[in-house]
């Protein structure tokens, strides 16, 4: 299954043929569609879901190096990120250019003959703020040349948002690229036209793709996102990998985002895995439903143990926009059953709502937690808060196994 070993290879370890309308993706001569992850956490669990790559977003050559050890370990493809500047000032500095080449050539030079590194990504969605100019995608074709002028065994691709502009200027400015990667979230279904009707003729990889994003949803009268249950997260993780990934030609495959856990807006949202050693909260890093979709998805096979699924989750039965007063005990439920059959837990936790937020995937504060965790061995329980302002409830579904399925709420304490 896995190539590794350049002995015989040539100048193309890795290689993209196009056959008619259909791109493929061949490792030493064997073929793969990446089936990949956001991240290098948890490599383990992703090789025995299905999984064979993951991807970073940049790093130096002693991370790149340890990036590349775990790849080896674990029996998965890197696709190594190369950072570069959302600010379009950078593209006409010729000092930064300068660094930003030789840097890029010690890349290439280190790695060149890595048997786990498939591709390089330049630049993680350059395109998301003012840089979508000639300028950024001119600089990124230099940049690509660099690499293969001293790296002939891995393919050198970039990674947009969902734009179309950013596929114009690359098609005209970048050519030197393997492949486009693109990030993707609510509008996943929509990507396939997105290529076609650019002038971009080549091939793409998913680069990241996963729950509808906070950007898309519905919001409460003060500006609260509505996040997925993680029940409905799973259904349209599965629902998304089948019809938007598989089954279209240009497409070689994808990266899920994200294998691991981040604070964006909340603690869940975008985390396929729930938080670890965090003060006072019973969790220990556990599996949630998304990541038994991939299981699914990627074996084609029912995976043997899964997780909790939970319905609403209510406040004095309200599920969208509840109001509360505040000194006044208020009832929470949710909804959740196991199909195993295991014991379920629940833990409740209410934090402020988040104010402190980023775009681009920037670091994000944890928000403050206002009074304590609270367990259960039901899905009810009452709770009171005193000051007035908006804070998001959280459950925790526990079944003993490794997983946990969550769901949270946003309301507002009224006087």
């Amino acid at each position: 299954m896995f190539g590794y070993g350049l002995e015989g290879a040539g100048k193309e370890y890795v290689k993209i043929v196009c056959r008619g309308d259909a791109w493929s993706l061949s490792v030493a001569g064997n073929p793969l569609y990446i089936k990949g992850v956001g991240g290098a956490n948890r490599l383990e669990v992703a090789s025995a879901c299905g999984a064979n790559a993951f991807r970073t977003w940049g790093g130096d050559v002693e991370s790149i190096r340890r990036s590349l050890e775990k790849a080896g370990a674990a029996h998965m493809y890197l696709m190594q990120g190369i950072a570069l500047p959302k600010d379009p000032d950078r593209y006409v500095d010729n000092d930064f250019k300068r660094k930003k080449l030789e840097e890029v050539r010690l890349l290439a030079e280190t790695f060149k003959d890595d048997p786990a590194l498939f591709a390089w990504g330049i630049g993680n969605e350059i395109d998301l703020d003012k840089a979508n100019i000639p300028e950024s995608w001119s600089f990124v074709e230099e940049l690509a040349k660099e690499i293969k002028k001293v790296d002939h065994n891995h393919l050198v691709a970039t990674v947009i948002s969902h734009k179309p502009k950013a596929l114009e200027l690359i098609a005209r400015y970048a050519p030197s690229l393997d492949f486009v990667g693109i990030n993707s979230y609510g509008n996943i279904f929509e990507v396939g036209k997105l290529f076609e009707d650019s002038p971009y003729r080549g091939p793409f990889i998913i680069t990241e793709w996963g729950p509808t994003g906070w950007w898309e949803t519905r919001k409460t009268e003060w500006g609260a996102p509505i996040e997925q249950t993680s029940e409905e997260k799973r259904i349209v993780y599965e629902t998304r990998y089948k019809k938007a990934i598989g089954g279209n030609p240009r497409c070689l495959g994808s990266f899920v985002f994200l294998w691991g856990q981040k604070e964006e807006r909340t603690p869940t949202w975008f985390s396929m895995f729930v938080e670890n050693k965090v003060e006072g909260l019973p969790l220990n890093g556990e599996k949630t439903p998304m990541v038994e979709a991939m299981e699914r998805v990627w074996t084609g096979t029912e995976p043997e143990q899964t997780a909790p699924v939970v319905g609403q989750l209510t406040i004095n039965g309200i599920s969208f926009g509840p109001k509360v007063k505040s000194n006044t005990g208020f009832d929470v439920e949710v909804i959740a059953a196991d199909k195993e059959g295991d014991r379920l837990t629940y833990v409740w936790e209410v934090l402020k709502e988040a104010t402190v937020t980023a775009t681009g995937g920037a670091y994000e504060p944890r928000p403050d937690r206002v009074g304590k965790v609270r367990t259960t061995e039901t899905g009810n329980v009452r709770i009171s808060i005193d000051t007035p302002g908006y804070y998001r409830l959280y459950v925790y579904v526990l079944d003993h196994t490794g997983y946990v399925s969550t769901a949270n709420i946003p309301f507002a304490v009224i006087e």
